[in-house]
């Protein structure tokens, strides 16, 4: 159950990143810093304000609550993953099955939000 706990995080890294990736490229080049969040949901939810502050994008008030919403899901899965893995000895197999699937629904709000960031972007 800890390998799947563990892969939760990972995916949900590789997930955001992939998702800002085109926005996070656009602030390099713009020479402007991302700082270290204490979750990659809250870290890509600071890409996405930082492209919006730069002008780099631009969203409706419909899609930035719609963004918000994704990337602080992403958050608390995140969060809720690490309490797990802090008290493992707790944990039972059904806690990490919703946990897995509450991963999934997060990776296909992700993949929208990619798309969405993709058409403002190209």
């Amino acid at each position: 159950m800890i390998d799947r706990l563990n892969a939760i995080i990972a995916g949900l890294r590789n997930a955001v990143a992939l998702t800002v990736e085109k926005l996070l490229e656009k602030l390099r080049e713009a020479n402007i810093e991302i700082p270290s969040e204490s979750t990659i949901g809250d870290w890509g939810w600071n890409v996405v304000s930082k492209a919006l502050e730069a002008g780099i994008i631009s969203l409706s008030d419909a899609d930035i609550d719609a963004m918000y919403y994704v990337f602080r899901r992403c958050a608390t899965l995140e969060e809720m993953v690490r309490e797990a893995l802090s008290r493992s000895e707790e944990i039972d197999e059904n806690f990490v099955n919703n946990l897995v699937d509450d991963f999934r629904e997060n990776a296909e709000a992700l993949a929208r939000v990619r798309e969405r960031i993709n058409q403002l972007v190209s």
